[in-house]
Order: structure tokens, then C-alpha cells, then sequence
């Protein structure tokens, strides 16, 4: 397992180039399973950055909302 991304947008930046890659023409057969792999892995970490601010945006708007 590869190491996390520094960041959100690292991990984007990362699928996308893995994107570029699979979907050219003369993928390279030996690399598509490891590279099929770490997408998974960017997708999973981005899943859970997402999942963790949309958590603290709605807990500091619950907080907003208390008298």
C-alpha cells in the first residue's frame, strides 16, 4: 500500500493522472492491476476527506443554530 496523499487535491491530482494512463492506448499490461489498485485507494481516501468535512461543516452549522 502506497502512502496517503499530502492532500485532497494531491489525491485528485494523482487520479487523474492514473485516469490518463489506463485510458491511453498502449497501457502497459504489467502495471494495470497496481495502478488499478492505488486508484482505489485514492478514491477510498478521498471518500473519507469527504466524509470527515462534511461532518464538521454540519457540526459547526448545528452549533450556529443553538440558542
Amino acid at each position: 500500500m502506497a502512502a496517503d496523499p499530502a492532500s485532497y487535491k494531491a489525491a485528485l491530482a494523482e487520479l487523474d493522472g492514473l485516469l490518463l494512463r489506463l485510458e491511453a492506448a498502449d497501457v502497459d499490461l504489467d502495471e494495470l492491476a497496481g495502478s488499478v489498485e492505488r486508484a482505489a485507494e485514492l478514491l477510498a481516501f478521498c471518500r473519507a476527506k469527504l466524509d470527515a468535512t462534511t461532518t464538521r461543516v454540519n457540526e459547526v452549522l448545528a452549533r450556529t443554530r443553538e440558542p
